[in-house]
């Protein structure tokens, strides 16, 4: 029995040596991976704990202002209720997007996009919905248990005074798309949560977006807010004034209310822009909140298109006030005589067909050949002067390019050359009777009005004009060196002698004083312009053109008016630039000195001070 036991007992101890030996070995991996962690991934480690403790929520800046050259004010920032949402809470109570939606009357669809957006902070306030009443921010507030993940806070929000007679110059903004990140970024800029979608919003993007602020805060290991660290405040954007009077803008649509046309105001010794009125307009609003589908459908298929800016894209024949174009053209090639009579007999004839006249004006000289806008006078000059000088007088003065206005969507316009020709005309044949219908504006030619007004500028100027462009200085936030002005850039330039230039000016001045544009007097100034009344192939009506420039002797405004199938030159156009420069030079304007380029006058409102603080931007 005693040498059994002895065997049991052996057997025994060997099993209680497998147990500390596992628990040995675990403990000394146990020990390393502890020590690695602890000692050679420490610094790894610890880099990222700090990243998951904290994170930075973006803080909108407010946009720039944008006022006009009287300092009235276009586009600002106010407070607006933004709902938000956690996106970790709300995708457990899916219930809480429809109600909400219920509220502000949007689709849910919309909601649940901006949800999955932010979906990468879950547990931080993420913005859904601008602009909520009071009403339903209280329900909000009130509701916290029944609304789960709802929240709602204030920020500084783009919004517009006039959204109408505007919506074509200032644009507007909204949330931005890949297409907006790729622009930004080839400019070195993160876009803001808002950016600017068209107009000056959009070509000014990076003046007006301001610098973002940010607060840290401190989040548990579950992405949820705990505390706030610190904050670094947003920086505003720059003020940027506009040469706009927004007066006459409004006085210009208006005036065009229930037509198809615009009409431009320049002044000439600078290109500021003063007015760019485009008819039918549209009403920007819908594009504040995000447009809906409905509304752009019903937007793009107005017959009207309303989007279009015709003073800058449109284009139209010219008709008789491209005479001036002939006269320069005629001028230039020393083929001019102020003094010489050529007879019309009601015609000009060309082989066996007889281009039409407004009359029959018998002998007639320059002055008053233009005051009546003879087409038999104008296109004998053209004939003389040849093709290819109207083609290099439309080069040298911009027909046929964009002129560079700090605007979205400009239109070239068309100027018949000879490549022209080859590409579009088949057979690839100039005529005679093309150089005829070119002479008077009509035939092959297009142009827009914003080219336009930069030609009769050329003639105010005598020989130059500058690049048109809509903000007149910016306020730098943030720095104290007073505003940046924009100074004027030659953009065209024609030369022809003094007397010419005089001929030609007081030529403008007999259109209006006895001329076509009787009608568009003021007494106690003299000012000058020209008359269109150009033909086109989709309605009976010809389109009403007038060009003008006032003063004569010593300009301040030019204008150009165009009015889609209204008839004559004289009846419509005419008229309506009469108001537009009475109001600008005897109206509110008389009281400001308008003729510095270099430095706006201290009684401009616009310039009295730079802003001093975020509050006053």
């Amino acid at each position: 029995m005693s040498v059994i036991h002895t065997e049991q007992e052996k057997q025994l101890d060997a099993r209680l040596l497998i147990f500390p030996s596992v628990m040995a070995l675990a403990l000394g991996i146990m020990f390393v991976r502890l020590w690695y962690l602890q000692v050679v991934q420490a610094p790894i480690l610890t880099e990222r704990a700090l990243t998951f403790q904290f994170t930075s929520v973006a803080k909108l800046a407010p946009r720039g202002v944008i006022v006009d050259r009287r300092g009235e004010l276009l586009a600002g920032v106010r407070p607006q209720i933004i709902v938000t949402a956690k996106p970790g809470i709300v995708r457990k109570h899916p219930e809480v997007l429809q109600r909400l939606a219920e509220m502000v009357g949007v689709p849910i669809k919309k909601l649940q996009e901006k949800v999955g957006a932010a979906a990468f902070r879950p547990y931080l306030p993420s913005a859904i919905f601008v602009g909520a009443s009071i009403e339903v921010a209280t329900r909000i507030a009130e509701s916290e248990d029944e609304l789960p993940g709802l929240g709602v806070e204030t920020q500084p929000m783009r919004f517009y005074p006039d959204t109408v007679n505007l919506s074509h110059i200032l644009g507007y903004v909204w949330t931005p798309t890949d297409k907006d990140v790729k622009r930004l970024a080839k400019q070195g800029r993160k876009p803001a949560e808002y950016v600017g979608k068209s107009g000056i919003e959009h070509e000014y993007e990076l003046e007006l977006m301001g610098k973002p602020g940010s607060e840290r805060m401190e989040v548990d290991a579950r992405r949820r807010p705990i505390r706030s660290v610190s904050q670094d405040n947003a920086l505003p954007g720059d003020k940027l004034v506009l040469s706009l009077d927004s007066s006459l803008q409004k006085l210009a649509l208006e005036k065009l209310a229930g037509s198809r046309g615009a009409i431009v105001a320049l002044d000439p010794r600078s290109g500021e822009v003063l007015c760019l009125a485009s008819s039918p307009t549209f009403d920007a609003s819908i594009f504040q909140h995000g447009i809906s589908s409905s509304d752009w459908d019903k937007l793009e298929n107005d017959p009207a298109h309303p989007q279009i800016n015709r003073a800058i894209y449109a284009s139209y024949a010219p008709g008789s006030t491209f005479k001036i174009v002939t006269t320069l053209a005629s001028m230039e090639e020393g083929k001019f005589s102020p003094t010489e009579t050529i007879f019309c007999p009601g015609y000009y004839q060309v082989g066996n067909k007889k281009f039409k006249c407004l009359g029959h004006h018998g002998a007639i000289s320059f002055e008053r050949a233009l005051a009546k806008s003879c087409n038999t006078y104008f296109s004998t000059l053209g004939v003389r002067a040849g093709v290819a000088a109207l083609r290099r007088v439309c080069e040298q003065v911009g027909l046929g390019h964009r002129t560079g206005i700090d605007l979205l969507g400009e239109g070239r316009g068309i100027v018949p050359t000879q490549a022209w020709i080859k590409r579009w005309r088949k057979p690839a044949r100039w005529y005679p009777g093309d150089t005829v219908n070119l002479s008077v504006g009509q035939g092959e030619i297009s142009v827009t009005p914003l080219q336009m007004a930069c030609l009769v500028a050329l003639v105010a100027n005598r020989g130059a004009s500058y690049k048109p462009h809509l903000v007149r200085a910016i306020f730098h936030a943030g720095q104290d060196q007073g505003p940046q002005y924009i100074k004027p850039v030659e953009s065209a330039k024609i030369n022809i002698s003094d007397a010419d230039w005089t001929t030609l000016q007081q030529a403008m001045v007999s259109v209006v004083e006895g001329g076509t544009a009787d009608v568009a007097r003021i007494p106690g100034l003299q000012w000058g312009g020209k008359t269109g009344s150009a033909e086109n192939r989709r309605n009976a009506e010809t389109h009403s053109w007038f060009v003008g420039i006032a003063p004569m002797t010593s300009p301040k405004i030019v204008v150009c008016v165009v009015v889609e199938n209204a008839g004559h030159g004289s009846d419509v156009a005419a008229p309506i630039a009469r108001e537009i420069v009475r109001h600008y030079l005897t109206g509110r304007n008389a009281k400001v000195d308008v003729q510095s380029t270099s430095k706006p006058a201290a009684a401009d409102d616009a310039f009295s001070a730079a802003p001093t603080s975020p509050k006053d931007r």
